[in-house]
């Protein structure tokens, strides 16, 4: 069950049509405002319904009946410090200067994170999702069952990944790591990179392979199909042969000085391997870079 909060001093109107509609997820944490300041920033010059969203936690659904009257106590009292922590959110971000016109609709939803976030996407034709990065350590691996993977995985989303100490700065530069095995690729950033936000940044296409840079006639295909569409915008390709690729992105991020890493959220074993199971234990790039995993289902 989930339900709108309004105070008195923000007021809420309907969703306006036509108008683009981000959830942030929050569990009020720092992280977790980092995210809403970086998302801000970002489309400080566009207008849209933000949708902020604290859910129960992803395990609670499961818990065995027996348990439900020990806990009934602890849920009443929970509930009532998230309504005044969502209400007092909305009034920190009304002190911003970079609150701009948006609008904000603070939500709570009892279900558990992934359950709440697909009923938010169904109900409010989500185009995006941004998270906190809570779940990736400043230095380290990305735990097994993070919530930035089970959202990316399991909703059919956009989502925009904000680590703690991500600084927004204006995106000049995207990496877009790739095998070329994947055809879509090329329209699902084209239209990325046509937004207001994305729209002067340089595009690096990132080969990553383990053993050769010889390409197949397919991949050969889509990486042209890539070059083709990103003809007037600027651009470069580059390969990196290693059998990590986490380090091949590490030392691409820091020569090229990347604002911002794009994937396509399909291509699953990329994202595994940069982003969900890494084997190097230290990563600068997991605590400062930002990364947008493309859902085809918003273009």
């Amino acid at each position: 069950m989930s339900f709108i909060i309004t105070t008195a001093f923000f007021k809420f109107v309907a969703i306006i049509n036509g108008m683009k509609n981000i959830l942030i997820l929050t569990d009020f944490s720092k992280k977790s405002w980092n995210s809403i300041t970086y998302a801000l920033s970002l489309f400080q010059n566009e207008q849209y319904n933000f949708h902020l969203l604290n859910a129960g936690n992803r395990y609670e659904n499961e818990w065995d009946i027996n348990h439900h009257q020990e806990t009934n106590l602890v849920q009443a009292s929970a509930k009532k410090d998230a309504k005044k922590q969502i209400e007092a959110l909305v009034n920190k971000i009304d002190t911003l200067k970079i609150k701009g016109n948006h609008t904000f609709i603070p939500i709570l939803d009892e279900k558990n994170i992934v359950e709440a976030t697909r009923n938010q996407i169904k109900t409010k034709k989500i185009d995006l999702i941004v998270i906190g990065a809570n779940d990736i350590p400043s230095k380290g691996q990305i735990t097994r069952n993070s919530i930035s993977e089970e959202i990316i995985t399991k909703v059919k989303c956009s989502v925009l990944v904000v680590p703690e100490t991500a600084v927004y700065t204006k995106i000049n530069e995207i990496v877009f790591p790739t095998d070329y095995t994947n055809y879509y690729e090329a329209k699902l950033l084209h239209y990325l990179t046509s937004k207001s936000c994305y729209a002067n940044a340089a595009v690096r296409f990132l080969y990553l392979n383990k053993n050769s840079e010889i390409l197949t006639e397919e991949q050969r295909w889509n990486k042209e199909t890539l070059q083709d569409y990103f003809t007037e915008k600027q651009h470069s390709f580059h390969s990196e042969i290693n059998k990590n690729f986490e380090k091949s992105i590490e030392q691409f991020i820091n020569k090229m000085h990347i604002d911002l890493i794009v994937l396509a959220a399909k291509n699953l074993n990329l994202l595994e391997q940069i982003l969900f199971r890494p084997k190097m234990a230290t990563l600068d790039y997991y605590s400062k870079t930002p990364f947008l995993a493309l859902h085809q289902s918003n273009f």
